[in-house]
């Protein structure tokens, strides 16, 4: 996970890519990594990712959404105390977005 960080920006931007596999797929990089990582260092990339990840709560493809939501939830949990009052507020901007996910037809999303 140490090593990998240096990668990290360059893995935020295939997030845009337009092919679903290639998204979820740094999905699955991030939540490894940041799994992986000490909670502090963790705490700035929630911060930064925590944004990105907000378009991806509506694509089409339930299993990305899913990511998404699993990878947002793993982010509030990373963050420590000298970040969370930031996070507080990108959370509060993601809510709404949550909100209507919670009649998603897909069952997995939903929850």
């Amino acid at each position: 996970a140490r090593k990998i960080q240096v990668l990290l920006p360059d893995v935020v931007e295939t997030l845009q890519d337009a092919n679903k596999d290639i998204r979820m797929k740094a999905l699955l990089v991030f939540r490894n990594v940041v799994g992986h990582m000490k909670r502090k260092k963790a705490s700035c990339i929630a911060l930064q990712l925590s944004e990105k990840l907000l378009p991806l709560f509506d694509d089409e493809c339930s299993q990305l959404r899913e990511l998404a939501i699993h990878l947002f939830e793993d982010l509030m949990k990373a963050v420590v105390c000298c970040h969370k009052k930031r996070m507080k507020n990108k959370v509060w901007r993601v809510l709404v977005p949550l909100f209507f996910h919670m009649s998603d037809q897909t069952q997995s999303v939903a929850k």
